[in-house]
């Protein structure tokens, strides 16, 4: 286990899959094991996911693993995707976070919205890890191609899709919606009262800034694994690992109005990753959903161009 990366596991091999209905275009089964990141709370450390297989078995496919953001209601576009992913002859699993109400324990609920920063690294964290051990699964199984894996996030689901693309080589393409990096940027520029305003002075947020940058760049030139982080938080932002995620077929989503995510932080996200093909739409966070065709469009068209080749 390396001292810098909080990431690593041991791997955990007690998977289970059931099947549990099937359709024309697809099979699905409910896949269930142990986090390999233990956490304080029982509840937070069985991790389930649904998995839909493509009805089509002569050959090996893709697979996506969906990830979705707070409140229970992101699972339903992510479910809405792997119906058309799988229409596509891709298989996806949507994985049920520790930020889902059957994982989230109930002294985290009540303070969600002010939950501290070694709260939140302990959710991405467990997050990510949990994304390693989806991949992991895929390994087991005999109709899935372990070469062509990818991963897709919405909001908090999108931080930790980048950071375990950034972590795990296996992940070859991902598409990130509605979501952007640099944690701090977003916490003092965003416009929701939902979280406690992130209130410092211009010069301290500067210097802040200044040191993440220099600790990013360092991450570029030696490696995460090798750079000690000045602040925890640095461990956990999606913006760390844009040097990793570059050189990657990536999709980015945003909406022109989100007031979790404004357009500068964003488009700073996306310059640091290398300019991967980003469409906006002219919505908030939530109303972007309006759009879900255009959003279904690009996300299958991102995986069957990068994964089915």
């Amino acid at each position: 286990m390396n001292r810098f990366n909080p990431y690593d596991y041991v791997p955990v091999g007690n998977f289970t899959t059931e099947h549990i209905s099937s359709t024309g275009t697809f099979q699905q089964f409910r896949v269930s094991f142990d986090s390999a990141c233990p956490a304080d709370f029982p509840e937070m450390n069985l991790v389930t996911g649904d998995y839909y297989l493509p009805r089509n078995t002569t050959k090996k496919h893709p697979l996506v693993v969906l990830v979705h953001g707070v409140g229970d209601t992101s699972t339903m576009p992510c479910r809405l995707l792997a119906r058309s992913l799988a229409g596509a002859g891709i298989a996806s699993l949507v994985l049920y976070m520790p930020i889902h109400s059957r994982r989230l324990p109930e002294e985290m609920k009540k303070r969600f919205y002010d939950l501290s920063a070694q709260d939140w690294f302990n959710l991405y964290r467990i997050s990510v890890v949990n994304i390693r051990q989806v991949l992991d699964w895929a390994e087991s199984r005999l109709e899935i191609d372990t070469h062509r894996l990818g991963v897709a996030g919405i909001s908090f689901g999108g931080y930790v899709s980048a950071i375990a693309m950034g972590i795990d080589r296996r992940l070859r393409a991902g598409a990130f919606l509605f979501t952007a990096g640099n944690l701090e940027k977003l916490a003092r520029t965003r416009s929701s009262s939902r979280f406690t305003r992130y209130d410092i002075s211009e010069d301290l947020f500067r210097k802040n800034q200044s040191s993440y940058m220099a600790y990013v760049a360092d991450v570029s030139a030696r490696g995460f694994d090798n750079v000690p982080p000045p602040q925890v938080g640095y461990l956990f932002d999606p913006y760390t690992f844009c040097s990793e995620i570059k050189n990657k077929p990536v999709l980015m989503m945003n909406a022109h109005w989100d007031e979790y995510f404004p357009k500068e932080a964003a488009n700073e996200f996306w310059e640091a990753c290398g300019k991967p093909k980003q469409i906006w739409l002219p919505a908030s966070h939530a109303s972007a959903w309006i759009y879900y065709p255009v959003i279904r469009h690009h996300v299958v068209n991102l995986f069957r161009n990068s994964l089915m080749v």
